[in-house]
């Protein structure tokens, strides 16, 4: 990763010398955040945590928390970045990999904070055996910490495995921008009910 920021780095130096402003603004890719959990061993948020270059801490944090229960209904999905950047994208894949083939189905809960004008821009879709949750706008969030709130509609009888695959795209700012994909996927387990009404847990140990 630090490669490709001095690399990145290496490109923005040598735009200001020949195109100007027409010149490709540099891009810096994330490919492998930490996974870190929710202090409560009882909650299942996870969180993909996106490092800065050099030390200027943590550029990105990409968090989805499903609410307890046997299978997966509400979703909580969180963006919070550093304060130099801005929320350009993001990209969601939903998919039950263990489940019938079908995708999951979503729908938007809210959309985002109330109060913002212009409102996020929101598709949801299918593609194959993922639900896609793609946000094209983020208005007066963007450079804000962004929450989504999303209801699974529809979940595969026989899945037991949530993998959610986000791609967030951040920018820079500043006199030159720099965009920073941050790619990564949480899995989760989920537990059937038992028979006599209640749910199986993971052990607390993980």
């Amino acid at each position: 990763m630090r490669r490709r920021a001095f690399l990145a780095s290496a490109l923005t130096a040598a735009s200001t010398l020949t195109a100007g402003c027409s010149s490709l603004s540099p891009r810096t890719e994330h490919t492998d955040p930490a996974v870190e959990r929710d202090d409560n061993p009882r909650d299942r948020g996870m969180y993909l945590q996106f490092d800065g270059d050099g030390d200027d801490g943590d550029l990105a944090t990409v968090g989805v928390d499903p609410t307890s229960g046997p299978l997966p209904r509400p979703l909580a999905v969180s963006i919070s970045h550093s304060r130099d950047t801005e929320l350009r994208s993001l990209t969601q894949r939903f998919a039950a990999p263990d489940g019938d083939g079908s995708p999951p189905k979503l729908s938007l809960r809210g959309p985002f904070e109330a109060g913002h004008s212009p409102h996020p821009s929101v598709s949801l879709f299918q593609d194959g055996a993922a639900a896609v949750v793609e946000v094209h706008r983020f208005g007066e969030l963007a450079d804000e910490t962004a929450f989504m709130g999303l209801t699974v509609t529809e979940w595969p009888d026989s899945a037991r495995r949530l993998v959610v695959d986000s791609t967030v795209e951040l920018v820079e700012t500043g006199t030159f921008e720099h965009t920073h994909v941050l790619d990564g996927d949480l899995a989760f387990e989920f537990f059937a009910e038992a028979d006599d009404g209640t749910a199986d847990t993971p052990d607390s140990s993980g």
